[in-house]
């Protein structure tokens, strides 16, 4: 279970970071990590395997040892003892009683034992710390909405604290900024006031009755309708919502969405844009009418016109939220003058508070940090404050396009954004309303070539071999059972005793045959143990391969629950549930057809009874089989929501505590568990059905022998009567145990056939090139691109989303592309890593046609820095490196270059050091730090940037901006801007309308047009 867990965790979080894996084309390192995993599992698998056998090898020869041991005890304490028909049979059908049940003991010494495991583990869980949460009964002080005195924080009590010293009071209906460096602990206050931190001195009071809403760093997005995210648990309002879907500039993405405010949204919010997710995040928490706001930078993934739109309308002194109490966290200065109190956080404590001019006036570390990002923008600026008050005035009253250049030079950039979304919803226009397809579901039989490629995974002579030696078993028990009727038949001395040599002859034979038994149940047991475990391992190793090779929309329109249901519950099945079923169905059906043969063989007559039963029972088996099969199929299938909806609920959790909505996600939650349910209560009720009537037909059966062999009593022996009787008595369990247990292997082939099905998955293009007429290896050398009438749509039958595009970029050109939600920046982006390919057109990079290459063989050309940093748990140089390429002196030298090095020396291990599932024991801001580092490593000639500083504060901005434009000055840079001051300085802005390009130009010259778009969008975003 330990490998398993581990193997299901890390799959896990590749599903969840399966774009990054793409665009680093990082797929065969990571596929080699779960197989290494996969491997340890195996061998405890094979073990496993082996115990079993051997303990069903064991119970299943216990009923012969038990009869010859009771036979030969028999015979040999008393030479008057004559083994007769009477006894050996009678004894015999007691001991084939026995056979099954204890035949199923290693099963159910098997089960008890992972119960145990699951049962523990569960346990643990429910015995495990839970969170303090926050109090009903604590209040403040009058007038005050959250206080803290003297708080002292940590994320577990082994843990060092993180935050130390916290003392802060936040007035009713007040705006309070958070700010400081990454890793201060900004997002870490926001958890304690949440409750979602141990308070090892100190306590958090909240107002009596404060509601609160959170809004993350990160938009938590649930897979469900638009309007059922904002709404969340809260009853429709129409007023309240239209409103709020106008103050969070949600109205006009709701005339793309194909179905408006009820299409459905991917997991994760995969068809909305960074933007977009999270201005649905802020008009989930506007629409829940709450007491106190807590915005963790909110405004960092939104274009800059649309932040200063909610800003004002939502955050602002006179927005929306005015009455309310708001804590703001923000790396954003110009805001800094609108709220009524600031806190300066850095490393864990609070080094200032006050308003915006008494910080200023301290000349302390936030007058330093204003001034550090200000101090170029005016030459002849008097202070701090006078600066941004003159700046605004310039903006205001207008300015030539030279000045505004300029002007826009000399403020802190932010690394724009290239797009790295799956899917926008400038992409779904036109899309149906649903976006998740349905869960396919098979109807009927399990088909043949499910077995058949069963027993091909699992070798097919090793197949045969173990039928044969069960087939060898049979044959040695019937065998041994008809000898027995030989020696109960013979007829004692005339003295009355045995006639001993041809009591030791039948003896030893009778031992001789069972010693047979045994060694060919071995050799089976054996040989299924080997053979079911290569198959699991195969059919692992298959899936794997093929979701891997899966292209993007498959992951964007899959659940990460299904997928995960197969490779978690349908894995297992074949791990552990298929070998001893089959081994198990195999024993029984050659014991039926053994047991009608000796019946056959005494009673041919029987043949006319058997008819007819054997219609009945197909009947009932026909019936019971279709209707448990398809009940399988949907306890399959009804589990998929389950998983989905708890992964999404984790990974919500803090946000649903914060809403106060916990019972409301319970119960739907159980919901889900129920209609679960549901199916496997169905399951139990049919095999109750199965046993009453094949019950019947078991009696029907020995009725008729036990009447035709009176009735022919003058023509058998008492002995072949009784041999008789013995199987027409062990045809009763067998029949009943037959259909339950082929119906156990089809439903358990249920998971074959789920497996088969990702197994068989549409692959994206070949990995590596076929054939090449260059050296890859220096390929590409100058990094230039160009777009030749260049077309592409997301799906076929939906409209294209590029539509003729036409352009050079030149080497080490740095072009900004720019243009309203729904222009199709994000397309050209993801065309160029082709994560979506051209309906017509070809892309030329260094004059090469892409289409031509294998994908990670450009993909390995060209650098990413994703607006979402997604790392994985695991060391730090295996996040930095997955490949394994570079040297520890390389790692540190980008990790200096990405100014990480400070963080990581002080961390224990170094390059060593544990990161946490999702980077969680990391910033957001470090971990786009990290990713900066990823792409410093592995610098190519092309670099593609999305956002890459959204979430860290301007200086730490500043100093990776300067890195970037040291590290690859000689590099072509495309940086897909949603912010139009990051784009300012560069050589070329491309501007996008509708799929095509607009406009083409230099910013000074696109500036100087008032008509032009560009001017128009820096325009609606205040810059002019």
């Amino acid at each position: 279970m330990i490998w398993k867990d581990s193997r299901l965790r890390q799959m896990g979080e590749i599903l969840s970071g399966i774009k990054v894996l793409k665009l680093f084309a990082w797929e065969n390192a990571f596929m080699r990590s779960i197989s290494s995993i996969r491997e340890k599992e195996a061998v405890t698998l094979k073990k496993l395997a082996f115990v079993n056998g051997t303990i069903t090898f064991l119970w299943i020869c216990a009923p012969f040892l038990i009869a010859i041991s009771s036979f030969v005890t028999f015979v040999l304490i008393d030479e008057k003892n004559v083994l007769d028909p009477s006894i050996a049979f009678v004894s015999l059908t007691l001991f084939n009683t026995l056979r099954t049940n204890m035949a199923s003991i290693p099963q159910l010494v098997a089960q008890i034992t992972q119960s145990r495991v699951s049962l523990k583990r569960v346990t643990d869980f429910l015995l495990s710390d839970e969170l303090e949460g926050r109090s009903p009964d604590n209040d403040t002080t009058d007038g005050n909405a959250i206080e803290i005195d003297g708080g002292t924080f940590c994320w577990t009590k082994e843990e060092p604290p993180f935050l130390r010293d916290i003392s802060l009071s936040v007035r009713q209906g007040s705006l309070v900024a958070v700010v400081g460096p990454v890793g201060a602990g900004k997002s870490a206050l926001f958890s304690a006031i949440l409750g979602e931190m141990h308070a090892s001195e100190g306590a958090v009071q909240i107002m009596k009755g404060g509601r609160l809403a959170y809004v993350s760093q990160q938009a938590w997005i649930q897979n469900a309708t638009l309007r059922q995210n904002i709404l969340f648990v809260k009853p429709m309002d129409r007023e309240q919502y239209d409103l709020t879907l106008s103050r969070c500039c949600l109205k006009p993405d709701l005339k793309m969405l194909p179905g408006g405010d009820l299409t459905e949204i991917g997991e994760k919010g995969v068809n909305l844009s960074g933007g977009q997710k999270q201005r649905v995040s802020i008009a989930r928490a506007v629409y829940q009418d709450a007491d106190i706001y807590l915005l963790d930078d909110p405004l960092s993934a939104v274009d800059s016109h649309v932040g200063a739109h909610i800003f004002k309308h939502v955050i602002g002194p006179n927005g929306a939220l005015q009455n309310k109490t708001r804590i703001l966290a923000t790396h954003d200065i110009s805001v800094l003058s609108d709220v009524d109190k600031i806190y300066v956080l850095s490393e864990g404590k609070i080094l200032e508070s006050g308003s915006y001019r008494e910080l200023l006036n301290q000349k302390g570390e936030f007058a330093r940090f204003i001034e550090e990002n200000l101090k170029k923008q005016n030459e002849d600026d008097e202070d701090s404050s006078s600066e941004v008050k003159e700046n605004e005035e310039k903006a205001t009253n207008g300015m030539s396009a030279g000045d505004l250049r300029g002007q826009m030079k000399r403020t802190t950039s932010r690394l724009s954004r290239t797009v790295s979304r799956t899917v926008s919803v400038e992409e779904k226009e036109k899309k149906k309303a649903k976006f998740i397809e349905n869960e396919k579901m098979e109807i009927g039989r399990v088909k043949a070539s499910i077995f058949w490629t069963y027993f091909r995974y699992a070798t097919l002579h090793l197949t045969f071999l173990f039928m044969l030696g069960f087939a060898a078993f049979k044959c040695f028990e019937i065998g041994s059972n008809v000898w027995l009727s030989q020696w109960s038949s013979d007829e004692p001395l005339p003295d009355g005793s045995q006639n001993v040599p041809l009591r030791n002859m039948r003896m030893g034979i009778y031992g001789l045959l069972g010693l047979g038994q045994g060694i060919s149940t071995l050799i089976a047991t054996i040989i299924m143990a080997i053979a079911s475990t290569r198959a699991s391992i195969r059919f692992h190793k298959t899936m794997l391969w093929s979701v891997l090779r899966s292209p993007m929309a498959f992951f964007d329109t899959t659940p990460l629950g299904r997928i995960l249901n197969r490779f978690g519950k349908d894995i297992n099945t074949v791990d552990v549930g298929i070998a001893s079923k089959l081994q198990s169905i195999v024993t029984m059906i050659i014991a039926i057809i053994g047991s009608f043969v000796v019946i056959i063989a005494t009673h041919p007559i029987f043949i006319a009874v058997m008819i007819p039963l054997s219609i009945v029972y197909a009947l009932i088996q026909t019936f019971y089989m279709a209707t448990s099969r398809q009940v399988r199929r949907l306890q399959s299938i009804s589990l998929s929501p389950v998983l989905s909806f708890l992964s999404e609920t984790v990974q919500g959790a803090s946000t649903i505590r914060a809403f106060g909505s916990q019972c409301e996600f319970i119960q739907r939650q159980n919901m889900q568990v129920d209609t679960n349910c549901q199916a496997f209560y169905t399951s139990n009720m049919l095999n109750r059905w199965l046993g009453v009537r094949l019950q019947f037909l078991g009696n029907a059966v020995v009725f008729f022998t036990a009447l035709l062999s009176v009735i022919q009593r003058r023509t058998f022996s008492p002995a072949i009567v009784g041999l008789t009787l013995s199987y027409a008595l062990s045809v009763t369990e067998s029949l009943a145990n037959c259909v339950k247990i082929w119906t156990m292997v089809e439903n358990q082939m249920v998971s074959v056939e789920r497996i088969h099905e990702y197994s068989q998955l549409t692959p994206e293009a070949s990995w590596k090139t076929e054939s090449i007429r260059f050296d890859l290896n220096s390929w590409p050398s100058k990094g230039a691109i160009t777009f030749q009438n260049y077309k592409m749509r997301y799906r076929e039958g939906m409209e294209l989303v590029l539509q003729g595009i036409n352009v050079d970029i030149l080497p080490r050109q740095k072009v900004g592309v720019v243009g309203r939600t729904g222009a199709g920046k994000s397309s050209i982006a993801l065309a160029l890593f082709r994560i979506v390919e051209p309906t017509e057109g070809t892309i030329f990079i260094d004059g090469v046609d892409t289409s031509v290459l294998g994908l990670h063989d450009l993909r390995s050309k060209i650098t990413i820095i994703p607006q979402d940093p997604v790392v994985f748990s695991g060391k730090l140089r295996v996040n930095l490196d997955p490949l394994g390429e570079h040297s520890d002196e390389d790692l540190w030298r980008t990790i200096e270059q990405s100014h990480l090095k400070s963080f990581v020396l002080s961390l224990e291990g170094g390059l060593d050091y544990e990161v946490s599932e999702g980077g969680e024991n990391l910033s957001v801001g470090q971990r786009q730090q990290l990713c900066l580092a990823r792409a410093l490593l592995k610098k190519t000639k092309i670099l593609v940037l999305d956002e890459a500083t959204s979430a860290v504060d301007m200086e730490t901005d500043k100093l990776i901006q300067n890195t970037i434009r040291q590290e690859f000055w000689d590099c072509t840079v495309i940086t897909i801007a949603h912010r139009l001051y990051t784009v300012l300085d560069y050589d070329r802005i491309l501007v996008m309308e509708k799929g095509n390009i607009a406009e083409d130009g230099k910013p000074d010259d696109l500036l100087e047009n008032p008509q032009s778009f560009f001017y128009q969008l820096a325009s609606s975003a205040g810059l002019l």
